[in-house]
């Protein structure tokens, strides 16, 4: 994949907030260890410098991705 998975990860969240991390590791075309890398970057936890733009949200057996407030007024600034 030559795009940032990162910068990916957060278009496929504007535009479709909530899915899965398994979903969103095969359209990434990652393994889970590579992207759980991506989320501990965009994700809020300081003690990884996070940005605090993806949240987990844990859903019966699956977890969730979805933006944070900070990640939707990202995606939606011009």
């Amino acid at each position: 994949m030559s795009e940032d998975p990162a910068l990916v990860l957060l278009q496929l969240l504007h535009e479709e907030d909530g899915q899965s991390v398994h979903r969103v590791a095969k359209r990434l075309r990652l393994g889970l260890s590579e992207l759980q890398r991506v989320l501990s970057a965009l994700g809020p936890d300081p003690r990884f410098d996070g940005l605090d733009l993806v949240e987990q949200r844990p859903d019966g057996e699956r977890t969730l991705l979805w933006l944070t407030e900070k990640g939707r007024r990202l995606g939606s600034t011009p």
